[in-house]
């Protein structure tokens, strides 16, 4: 029941994803078919405008075509495990949240280091970290936070991986904070949140990739920390 759920959540936040994904391309397409409109009332629409209009519709539909594939690749889960690099895994989060974060005003930084790798599911590691960086914009949305920023760092040592990710949301109460990665613990109001994506982000770090994920205080803020075997 709790993985049916969680795959609830993750549908409902791709779906909004795909929709600001989809947003900028769409008026784009409504300026293309005005354009046509007034070209043709003007006298100007000759057989270049059509194909140049043509052209450019078929890119912008070509490119909404491949934020559907890339999405359903995304959420396709990873029958075994393999070797895989980390700043590709976790930049493949950030493109899918990128034009949400852009709507909201949320400013990301990366320090991602390259030629990191990492065994295990690659697919849902992305999926924890997209399912932390939501959190994180959810917390900045709902507090209204002014010069709102996400920054995600990755490095590594002899022995781990460490990734972070970091915001200015103002942390989380003392009393709570024990229970975020808890099944169905939400802070947020009804109907806005289901309380398993932290948890299975926790199960998929620890469980499935021996893995361990906490969170620390920063300055104005809260940092999560995922350390992952070499």
């Amino acid at each position: 029941m709790l993985i049916q759920q969680s795959k609830l959540a993750a549908m409902g936040e791709m779906i909004g994803n795909i929709a600001h994904q989809w947003r900028q391309p769409l008026n784009a397409l409504g300026l293309v078919m005005q354009n046509i409109q007034f070209a043709y009332k003007t006298g100007d629409l000759d057989e270049e405008f059509i194909q140049r209009s043509v052209n450019k519709a078929n890119m912008l539909t070509t490119n909404m075509s491949k934020t559907i594939d890339d999405f359903r690749n995304f959420f396709r889960p990873n029958k075994d495990k393999e070797l895989f690099d980390v700043a590709k895994t976790v930049k493949k989060a950030i493109e899918l949240m990128e034009s949400t974060l852009q709507n909201h005003q949320i400013n990301l930084k990366e320090d991602i280091k390259e030629d990191i790798k990492v065994y295990g599911f690659e697919n849902e590691f992305s999926q924890s970290i997209l399912n932390i960086i939501s959190n994180a914009k959810d917390a900045l949305v709902e507090r209204k936070i002014k010069e709102a920023e996400i920054r995600i760092k990755t490095k590594q040592t002899q022995e781990e991986v460490i990734i972070e990710i970091e915001d200015n949301a103002g942390g989380i109460k003392e009393d709570i904070k024990d229970k975020i990665f808890e099944p169905y613990f939400t802070t947020k109001e009804e109907g806005k949140g289901t309380g398993i994506g932290l948890y299975m982000t926790k199960t998929i770090i620890e469980n499935n990739m021996q893995g361990k994920i906490f969170i620390k205080d920063i300055q104005n803020g809260i940092s999560f920390i995922i350390k992952l075997p070499k």
